[in-house]
């Protein structure tokens, strides 16, 4: 990777450190409500909360989410008084880290990028699979082992350096609540607040046209904005 360095002070202490919320308008301040699963999982829009820490990153506070496949993510990140801190798009196995109040961002790998601000290595398409707890039959085709309960809920898996496991389920059905994660010195939980499946697609979701007003920056340079 291209950095190996904590992440930022501006994002870590409790003063600066970034919330994750509100991915579209309005959608930090009214989450989509959760709803069963259809069996074939395109998309998951959400609100939930995560306490990750690690060597590469340290995150705590609320976020939301929208995943499509293949391979479509955006998530954005408020600090404790509401302010975006951070946007992350993924597409096509690449990342974009944008910091809109400096109009700056930096382009890395998918995997890179997810590692970098979460502190665990997901795909976007991996990533839908466990907030929806919905995996492919082929799942193990990824690379992932995954474990059953009698019900037939998926309650962990694994791959590589990473794991997880299922603390909670959404009532009455195989929605995960909470998630125990773990892998590469990093460890925490994510709780899913509310989500919504398969919503109508938003492509202006992850156009990320407007960053050529932005300066591309490398992760280092980027870090030292946020130091400052």
């Amino acid at each position: 990777m291209g950095s190996t360095r904590a992440f930022p002070r501006a994002l870590r202490t409790a003063s600066a450190a970034a919330a994750l919320a509100g991915l579209l308008g309005g959608c930090a301040r009214r989450p989509p409500v959760l709803v069963p699963p259809p069996a074939l999982i395109e998309a998951v829009e959400g609100f939930g909360s995560a306490s990750v820490s690690g060597a590469e990153a340290s995150v705590k506070g609320k976020f939301a989410f929208l995943f499509r496949r293949p391979g479509l993510g955006r998530v954005e990140a408020l600090d404790p008084i509401g302010r975006t801190a951070f946007l992350v798009y993924f597409r096509g196995g690449r990342a974009w880290f944008v910091l809109p109040s400096k109009k700056v961002y930096a382009e890395d790998d998918a995997e890179v990028m997810m590692r970098r601000f979460l502190g665990l290595a997901l795909r976007p398409d991996d990533t839908l699979s466990l907030l929806s707890g919905v995996w492919p039959e082929d799942a193990a085709g990824g690379g992932w082992t995954v474990g059953r309960d009698a019900g037939g809920r998926v309650v962990g898996g694994e791959r590589g350096e990473f794991r997880f496991e299922i603390r909670e389920f959404f009532r009455g059905g195989a929605v995960p609540r909470e998630i125990e994660v773990g892998g590469a010195g990093a460890s925490g939980r994510v709780k899913i607040l509310k989500a919504a499946f398969n919503p109508p697609p938003r492509d202006e979701a992850f156009d990320t046209g407007f960053l050529s007003r932005f300066a591309a920056k490398t992760w280092d340079e980027l870090v030292e904005l946020l130091d400052r």
